[in-house]
């Protein structure tokens, strides 16, 4: 069986176990409407991770005929760089083209499969960036987090998805890891 088909099947079943809680018994979750999904939210940091979280998003989004929301957001600047204002405001501006380009790359996925509802944003100055995630998700309806287990800078990908983790403890509504 082809990898997108076994995909599409793996959604669904997501989809289908979202349906119900499982509290309940199965006679009584049969008679219940499906929770829908309109709004699905993926940070993205630029990495492979991020990426396929953008791709199962986009499948999800798909099925649901949700919106999808894509941010960036930039926590802090790196260790050891110099502090000169025009140095830091060129930084930031080379990360927010660079989101741009990554932003790019989600909504030209995203109008392959026929899907036009993207919205893009940027953050930056942000403390934590699991609290701004979860947040964000909070204070705009999110429906469904969708993100990549590691990101792509050096010691997180020590520490196996500890921004995954983060927002997996702390959102309102369910959040989908992607390897």
């Amino acid at each position: 069986m082809p990898k997108k088909d076994i995909f599409i099947i793996l959604v669904s079943m997501f989809l289908k176990y979202m349906e119900t809680p499982l509290s309940e018994s199965k006679e009584k979750r049969q008679g219940q409407e499906k929770v829908p999904i309109k709004k699905i939210l993926v940070p993205l940091d630029g990495s492979d991770y991020s990426m396929r979280a953008a791709k199962y998003a986009i499948e999800v989004a798909k099925l649901q005929k949700a919106q999808i929301v894509c941010i960036h957001i930039i926590d802090k600047l790196p260790y050891g760089f110099e502090f000169s204002g025009s140095c830091v405001d060129q930084y930031l501006l080379d990360i927010q083209e660079q989101s741009k380009i990554w932003f790019n790359k989600v909504i030209q996925m995203a109008e392959n499969e026929d899907i036009n509802n993207i919205k893009t944003e940027f953050f930056r100055d942000i403390r934590s960036i699991v609290d701004a995630i979860v947040n964000y998700a909070s204070h705009n309806s999110i429906d469904l987090i969708v993100l990549g287990t590691r990101g792509r800078t050096g010691i997180q990908k020590v520490l196996l998805g500890s921004i995954a983790s983060g927002v997996v403890l702390h959102a309102h509504c369910p959040v989908l890891l992607v390897k």
